[in-house]
């Protein structure tokens, strides 16, 4: 009993804190909304420049063969950081005809004059039909800059401005222009999901409170968390980088979060307003409502926190900012939105728009309380039955596929989609992102042994399925051989040609001579005069033409020895071609193989291609990396998926720690994870059937993937676990309460799931529209969060909290709450 007792009295303690807290924040109500006051003016001037911090990319920093590779290309092959690609359109003359080409050259010319442009490649200077579209009406120039991909974004629109032409059609696409235009996409999203989320959530709101003052306080609250975690976003982005998604997974989760909470909170502090003054209501709001809200709230951040596992920028700043969003999410449910209903009191129920019920009864009590006794009379049957709904929603997830989009997240109106579209109809777009494979040869690689080496190198990847040709040193020396031999060739059948008839000039010269000065040509004479004159011109010919090296044949084949030998003549040497070719390929003992894929580099089937080139045995002493756009997919999506288990069992394991410490129970915490586990497998499921399978892209207006955004479902789960988590805690916390208090434990769960079926069935249309709402925006990774955010909570609030929870509570009966019992914590003295 003294134990008991103990226990009893630290935890009265415990839910002091959240009591002291209240009764502070009521007793300085005016200096706390003087204090958030500011911070929200404050806030009027950074949040709205938060976008202009954020930054593109973010999917590098697990130090994968990729990345090493395109160090490698920075730093020894003078790569370019940044490249913006210029597509131009025209309609009648072709693009290799001169009116085409002169027209986007003068097109080009105020680029060339930007002081971060290193070059710019056209058709008109390589010659090069990789330039020229399959219907030869189109073009493209490649501008390559000196500085990284995020001061390189900051020169688009400066691009974009410089390129006009009256005569083409211009688009100006590639991974900058693609990141600023995803920037400017979400500034947009935002802007319309609050269009419509804060009127429908203000709606539901007053639904559910019957008042004009008590629905504007949630909202009032959503609206000043979103504000200052934007704002102090600004600051945090200007030490920490951060992805241009933070700005709308913040808005998201802030307004969902915000609302949610001070939802909660307005409808226990009305309760408890019918119980005692305004001075006791607000510090057992706090006490109860906040307390849940605190709990709920470390949910979701643990649940953010898994982000945090994760070694890329795009992942671990939308964790950081998710954190933020709680933060202050959280504080402001537990110190404004008390100072706020301190001030308000009794007129939290002003400008009621219907008769308030006499009846202490909620709205929809005995149809709960009906669901829940049916429920639990036959809980077995319900748990197959739920189990039978459930995995039809997760059937479609059986059959996902991953992949890393870029440009085809935006909508087709934006110019670097439209350019990155035109790019993958009509030209060879395999060759503008081939396989880039970097091999360490034992010396100089144009040594006839390392070239022997890199052509079979070479050959055992061109006869890896998928490659369609591989281009190295060796196929650039095969060609260039080829070339001199034909050059060479030719000069000694021209010199030959000219020299027969010198000679026969000659002799007839000579013959003449003899004959006028003897009267007749001497027996034999002719003989020698012609080969003294092949003689001659023999000399001659060794003396201007030069012989074939040592093995080049006049045929133009060559092997490793002549390829070498031909590398190494001067005149070859110093040629502009040549010397491009083998800045291009070459590079101290190093030297690049670049393969081109038959399946377009963006689809699996050609990430499984770079994992058979890896697999290649090369030859003795050449050691290789693997890079390029494929490649770099394939290392991300693997390094991603790596540390999945990591963030999973450090999400689970926390969370299941927070709510035994929350319900001092082994079972409680164990069925809330399983079944927030199956509201996530319903989401999964949803993305699956709508994003990848492509139903209903024409009533969200976008051109389905194919695959699912690599990213989103990790996103999903970290962002999701949490968010459902908060109606899993608020409603076993009133049954807890019931429970507290003496009543048994099917009395408890149906006295739990009637008190908090209205007010938790509002919480969950709030964030179903907030989240839904971004569903309906531009870019198909914030559709993707945003409608499966909005399925997991539909399914979390109908499905598992009507009929799991119940059906699981009675079955497993006292023992739910083993092993701490019953603790009467929450009972008042008195």
């Amino acid at each position: 009993m003294r134990e008991a007792r103990a226990s009893g009295q630290g935890s009265r303690r415990r839910l002091n804190v959240f009591s002291a807290l209240g009764r502070f924040s009521y007793r300085f109500r005016w200096p706390i909304l003087i204090v958030w006051g500011l911070l929200l003016v404050a806030s009027a001037f950074f949040a709205p420049n938060l976008s202009d911090r954020l930054k593109g990319g973010g999917f590098s920093g697990a130090g994968s063969d990729a990345e090493e590779v395109q160090e490698i290309l920075l730093d020894d092959f003078d790569a370019s950081p940044a490249i913006v690609t210029v597509v131009f359109e025209g309609e009648g003359a072709p693009a290799t005809s001169p009116e085409f080409q002169e027209a986007q050259n003068r097109a080009l010319e105020d680029v060339r004059g930007i002081e971060e442009v290193r070059n710019v490649t056209t058709y008109s200077e390589t010659r090069d039909p990789l330039f020229v579209s399959k219907d030869e009406q189109k073009s493209y120039a490649l501008v390559s800059f000196g500085v990284s991909v995020d001061e390189t974004q900051g020169l688009v629109d400066e691009v974009r401005e410089r390129v006009r032409s009256d005569e083409l059609k211009t688009y100006v696409t590639g991974a900058p222009a693609v990141y600023l235009d995803i920037t400017e996409a979400s500034n947009e999203d935002i802007r319309r999901a609050e269009k419509y989320a804060f009127p429908l959530a203000l709606l539901i709101l007053i639904v559910a409170f019957g008042s004009l003052v008590a629905a504007g306080v949630p909202v009032v609250i959503g609206g000043a968390s979103v504000a200052v975690t934007l704002a102090t976003l600004y600051f945090v982005a200007g030490a920490y980088d951060m992805s241009f998604f933070v700005l709308t997974i913040s808005t998201m989760l802030g307004l969902g979060l915000g609302i949610d909470y001070a939802l909660f909170a307005v409808s226990r502090f009305r309760e408890e307003l019918e119980n005692g003054p305004v001075s006791e209501a607000v510090p057992r709001t706090v006490e109860t409502a906040g307390r849940s809200i605190f709990f709920s709230g470390t949910a979701v951040l643990i649940g953010l926190m898994g982000l945090l596992f994760f070694p890329y920028m795009f992942m671990r700043s939308i964790g950081v900012a998710g954190s933020f969003v709680v933060f202050v999410s959280v504080a402001a449910a537990l110190t404004l939105l008390p100072a706020l209903l301190g001030v308000l009191g009794h007129k939290i129920n002003a400008l009621s728009l219907r008769r308030r019920r006499r009846s202490s009864e909620p709205v929809g009590a005995r149809f709960w309380s009906r669901s829940a006794e049916i429920v639990m009379l036959h809980p077995v049957l319900v748990l197959f039955a739920v189990g039978a709904v459930l995995f039809a929603l997760l059937y479609p997830a059986l059959h996902m596929r991953v992949g890393i989009p870029e440009a085809t997240v935006l909508p087709t109106r934006y110019e670097s989609r439209i350019g990155d579209d035109i790019l993958k109809r009509d030209f060879d777009y395999a060759r503008l992102t081939p396989i880039d494979i970097v091999a360490t040869l034992p010396g100089d690689p144009l040594s006839p042994e390392n070239l022997a080496k890199v052509r079979d190198f070479g050959g055992s990847v061109g006869g890896t399925d998928g490659v369609e040709r591989v281009e190295s040193i060796y196929t650039v020396g095969e060609e260039t051989a080829r070339a001199y031999a034909e050059r060479v060739t030719s000069a000694h059948s021209d010199a030959e040609a000219q020299a027969a008839a010198r000679v026969d000039a000659a002799v007839e010269q000579q013959l003449a001579g003899l004959e006028a000065q003897y009267g007749f040509v001497p027996p034999g004479a002719e003989d020698e005069v012609r080969a003294e004159a092949e003689r001659r011109a023999a000399e001659e010919i060794d003396g201007r033409v030069p012989e074939l090296p040592e093995g080049v044949n006049a045929d133009g084949t060559a092997t490793p020895e002549g390829i070498s030998n031909v590398l190494a003549l001067p005149e070859v040497r110093d040629s502009e071609e040549v010397r491009s070719a083998l800045s291009t390929f070459v590079a101290g003992d190093r030297t690049i193989l670049r393969a081109v894929t038959a399946p377009n580099p963006y689809t699996e089937e050609a990430r499984a291609v770079v994992g058979e080139v890896r697999a290649i045995d090369a030859p003795e002493g050449v050691q290789y990396l693997v890079g390029g756009l494929s490649a770099g997919q394939k290392d991300f999506i693997s390094n991603l998926y790596g540390n999945v288990p990591y963030a999973v069992a450090f999400v689970l394991g926390v969370t299941y720690l927070i709510l035994f410490l929350t319900f001092r129970s082994f079972f409680i915490p164990l069925k809330a994870v399983i079944v927030n586990i199956l509201s996530l497998t319903a989401s999964f499921g949803a993305m699956v059937f709508v994003f990848q399978d492509g139903n209903l892209s024409g009533f969200l207006n976008f051109a389905p993937l194919g695959f699912v955004d690599a990213t989103v479902p990790i996103l999903m789960f970290c962002t999701i676990f949490g968010v459902s988590m908060d109606y899993e805690v608020f409603l076993l916390s009133r049954i807890r309460e019931a429970y507290e208090h003496g009543e048994s434990n099917t009395e408890s769960v149906s006295k739990g799931l009637v008190s908090t079926a209205g007010i938790i069935t509002s919480a969950a249309a709030i964030i179903i529209v907030v989240t839904g709402a971004f569903a309906f925006t531009g870019i198909v990774t914030t559709k993707a969060v945003g409608l499966g955010l909005a399925v997991a909570v539909f399914v979390d609030a109908t499905i598992i909290r009507v009929l799991l929870v119940p059906a699981t509570m009675r079955i497993l009966g006292d023992w739910n709450w083993w092993p701490g019992g019953r603790k009467s914590v929450f009972k008042r003295k008195g």
